[in-house]
């Protein structure tokens, strides 16, 4: 388990599927995280224990907890190219109650020193839409810097968006954080 200042960061258990599955069909958390609501809650319990628990090889996925072990999102990364020793990130922070308290920040400091010193990665990408100001803020505290755009990537309640495309490098995040 990792430990940061507000979160502990563990594998997904079968536990916690239940409460993901409730995030999954929630309007305004799917909103937020991706906008791509209703599209994520076409999936089935089932479809998301596999997805979250067998999942794919490629693709990691850890539960983000509070200090009393209360589950409170997820995290993980995917894309991860070896060669250049970077990959994509994602976090959601499910539960309402923990939006705009820091723990999103805390998660993606503990999961990026992780990276950067345990896996030896370089480079960190990640990439929102452009109304979700409170993640672009919260990547920004973590170290993060816009890096592209891509206009009208994103379709969102029947308007388009750009994708906001942020990076992350590990020079960058350990002169900011330390290891």
């Amino acid at each position: 388990m990792l430990q940061g200042l507000k979160t502990f960061l563990r594998t997904v258990e079968e536990n916690d599927i239940d409460t993901i599955y409730q995030w999954y069909n929630d309007q305004e958390v799917n909103f937020w995280s991706s906008g791509a609501w209703p599209l994520n809650t076409l999936q089935s319990k089932d479809q998301i224990a596999v997805k979250f628990l067998d999942g794919s090889p490629d693709i990691y996925r850890y539960s983000i907890l509070d200090e009393n072990d209360h589950l409170i999102g997820t995290i993980g990364f995917k894309e991860l190219n070896i060669p250049g020793r970077s990959a994509t990130i994602y976090i959601v922070i499910g539960d309402k109650a923990y939006w705009g308290k820091g723990y999103g920040t805390d998660a993606l400091i503990v999961f990026a020193r992780f990276l950067f010193t345990q896996w030896n990665f370089h480079r960190l990408s990640l990439d929102t839409w452009d109304e979700n100001i409170r993640a672009i803020k919260a990547y920004e505290k973590v170290g993060f810097k816009v890096e592209g755009r891509q206009r009208e990537a994103r379709y969102v309640l029947g308007n388009y968006h750009d994708a906001i495309l942020m990076g992350l490098l590990s020079s960058e995040f350990l002169a900011l954080h330390g290891k």
